[in-house]
């Protein structure tokens, strides 16, 4: 029997060889999207795009960092020396020039430009990068040669692979267990920031790399704001608690809303919740390959609409999620794209009347092959905690 210490160097042999397999397909997608799009290369500011093309984590700070890669494949960076170590150890095969405090990057740029040629165009990511970047490009490359790339830069990482959707649904199920214990322990009289803090708490005991987002607590007429601060606020009998929040697991983040209620219903707010529900199902029932994103949101909100509480609806469907917890697509009638084996996207109909109340009912979904997985599982039915 091999020792624990040769399983475990087996074990990290084989994640860094998945990893690096995963990386190579992205790449060769990235690629393949800029020649579509004739763009000639992309350059990437530490975030998701550029974690999801590298496997490095870097933090958008005071030192300009820059990974680029071109539509032949060709890949260069303009990295703070003090990252060296880390970077050349895992982009050997980058093209990279370093700077550092002393001098600045204005050389590592000028390197950069060299190196890639100042004649073709480069896209950026227009949602991300910073004015510092831009203006140091602007200064070598032609302005009318710097491209907004967002829309490329969607397409590429609208399809999750296998491990992505791993290491989402270990996310879920983190985000899960921990509404369940919170809610187990009670809500009555319970202040809304106090719950929040139990929610973080529970990811956190339950292996959460970090929180997708300051979670939404609110209690009663609060939960008619859909984005709203939790507060000092206790949960009193009849009243609604809105719940929106979710954890991070590697790269990948939750995104879940359920509303219960204190003690009990009323029959208004029961009828309220139960419309929200059957938009859910419906949403919920329109996702499948081949059919357009903006079908599920037609179908969720028909419900809304055809309900006594119409006037009460506020915001689209839904939205894509991975890496950041509002990507493509966007689950809006409007939105005529296909859905594709691959998608995650978020079905979160709601209802809010402002000065009473708000119901949100958020579900994570994948598009299959034959249809829908939802990879949320969390009970849908009126609930009542005391």
């Amino acid at each position: 029997m091999r020792s624990i210490g040769a399983r475990w160097h087996a074990f990290e042999s084989h994640a860094k060889a998945t990893l690096m397999s995963a990386l190579t397909q992205r790449r060769t997608r990235a690629t393949e999207l800029l020649k579509a799009v004739t763009i000639d290369a992309v350059a990437f500011v530490p975030g998701p795009g550029f974690k999801y093309l590298t496997g490095v984590t870097m933090h958008l700070m005071e030192r300009p960092t820059l990974f680029l890669i071109t539509a032949d494949g060709a890949m260069f960076a303009v990295m703070p020396a003090l990252e060296r170590q880390k970077w050349s150890a895992s982009m050997p095969q980058a093209e990279t020039f370093y700077w550092d405090d002393a001098d600045g990057p204005a050389d590592a740029f000028a390197a950069l430009a060299a190196a890639v040629g100042v004649d073709g165009t480069l896209g950026i990511e227009g949602l991300r990068m910073r004015a510092s970047e831009y203006l140091a490009l602007s200064r070598l490359w032609p302005v009318e040669n710097l491209v907004d790339a967002d829309a490329m830069l969607s397409e590429l990482r609208v399809l999750k692979d296998p491990e992505e959707i791993a290491e989402l649904q270990r996310a879920i199920s983190i985000t899960e267990t921990a509404l369940a214990e919170v809610l187990h322990e009670g809500i009555a009289g319970r202040r809304e920031v106090d719950i929040v803090m139990k929610l973080r708490s529970a990811m956190v005991w339950h292996g959460a790399s970090g929180f997708s987002f300051p979670p939404i607590v609110l209690s009663g007429a609060a939960s008619a704001d859909p984005h709203g601060e939790p507060g000092d606020r206790q949960v009193t009998a009849g009243q609604p608690l809105l719940i929106d929040f979710g954890a991070s697991y590697g790269d990948m983040h939750a995104d879940i809303t359920r509303t219960v209620f204190c003690d009990h219903a009323s029959d208004a707010h029961a009828d309220i919740y139960n419309t929200v529900r059957r938009a859910n199902v419906a949403g919920r029932a329109a996702v499948r390959a081949g059919v357009a994103v903006g079908d599920v949101d037609d179908a969720a909100t028909s419900v809304l609409e055809a309900s006594p509480h119409a006037s009460m609806i506020l915001h689209k469907t839904g939205h894509g999620l991975g890496r950041e917890v509002h990507e493509a697509p966007q689950v809006m009638r409007s939105n005529r794209a296909l859905q594709r084996a691959g998608m995650v996207f978020t079905v979160e109909p709601g209802l809010y009347s402002a000065g009473d109340i708000g119901v949100r009912i958020e579900d994570d979904v994948l598009v299959t092959e034959d249809g829908v997985e939802c990879l949320t599982a969390f009970s849908r039915e009126l609930a009542v905690y005391a």
